[in-house]
């Protein structure tokens, strides 16, 4: 019995081996197949260059005065031209193979000229290579890329002469844009607020008629201030969590690199866009409208400052 135990496990180990053996040998095998798919795909694509490239890739403005068909239909028959060369004839499958490829190529050009027109529109195609790569290595470094990179709209484009966004590090470019976002709705606010305050103050018996500077000196608004300052300071405290620990880090006024600024989690309304493209046009909107305002807030105050008037 035991000289029979023995002899049914080594045919079993015998069964184990031959199986490994045959799959190491298709591994193998299917290695060496797709090794041989791409020397044939890389031969063919070479092939095809070679008899239809200098016809297909004509560029679209070497005819300016042809409708897009014609400019087609004259690439197809400049690449059949070529293949006679090489003794290869003409067949309704050959034309409709060269008609599909430059359908193909023709399309990939319109996409790449969708994206360089999207580039000029957004002002980014303004900006010069050395400052794109120094914006690149500082955007890795933080995850809400699109929430920094909006607000680049022509005519200024990517407006930065002193550079301060590709020399600092990814935590410290989100605090700069958060900074952005809070005075530019301040801003907003303060405009509306002085166009508005100016003509109509029913607040405190209507008895603040001054210029808007010189609103808050007045005794009811020294009393309403406290109440104002810890309104802001409530979500000023909370903003706080959004910081890198500067002690274990010595990263000082550097937000955390998951943060997307500006996003105090309030939208009672729902007007935050769930598509991406949306979200950063809105942001666009957002920044230019802050930036502004707060030209817009400064010069009104300084008319009246100046000047000792209201505005109206």
């Amino acid at each position: 019995m035991y000289r029979f135990t023995l002899f049914i496990l080594q045919l079993q180990a015998l069964a184990t081996q031959n199986h490994a053996q045959e799959l190491a040998a298709n591994r193998k095998s299917v290695a060496q197949t797709s090794s041989m798919d791409k020397l044939a795909d890389s031969l063919l694509d070479k092939l095809v260059n070679k008899l239809l490239g200098s016809q297909l890739y004509v560029p679209r403005g070497a005819s300016p005065f042809l409708s897009p068909h014609a400019v087609s239909t004259a690439r197809v028959q400049a690449a059949q031209v070529n293949l006679r060369t090489y003794g290869i004839g003409s067949s309704p499958l050959e034309n409709f193979a060269l008609s599909a490829i430059d359908a193909n190529n023709r399309g990939n050009r319109d996409l790449s000229l969708k994206a360089q027109q999207a580039e000029m529109v957004s002002g980014w195609s303004t900006v010069d290579d050395n400052t794109k790569r120094k914006l690149r290595k500082v955007l890795d470094q933080v995850k809400a890329k699109e929430s920094v990179l909006a607000g680049i709209s022509a005519p200024l484009g990517f407006f930065d002469p002193l550079g301060f966004s590709t020399s600092v590090p990814g935590g410290k470019l989100l605090f700069y844009r958060e900074v952005e976002l809070k005075h530019g709705r301040v801003a907003m606010l303060a405009s509306l607020g002085i166009l508005v305050g100016e003509k109509f103050h029913p607040l405190f018996g209507g008895d603040i008629d001054v210029p808007a500077y010189l609103a808050f000196q007045q005794t009811p608004l020294e009393v309403f201030w406290p109440a104002v300052v810890a309104a802001i300071a409530i979500p000023e405290v909370f903003s706080v969590f959004t910081f890198q620990d500067p002690i274990k880090g010595g990263r000082t006024w550097e937000m955390k690199d998951d943060h997307v600024p500006g996003d105090l989690g309030f939208d009672p309304l729902g007007l935050k866009p769930k598509d991406p493209k949306e979200f950063k046009e809105m942001q666009t909107k957002e920044l230019n409208n802050g930036r502004l305002a707060m030209i817009a807030a400064a010069g009104m105050i300084a008319q009246e400052y100046v000047t000792g008037q209201k505005l109206f």
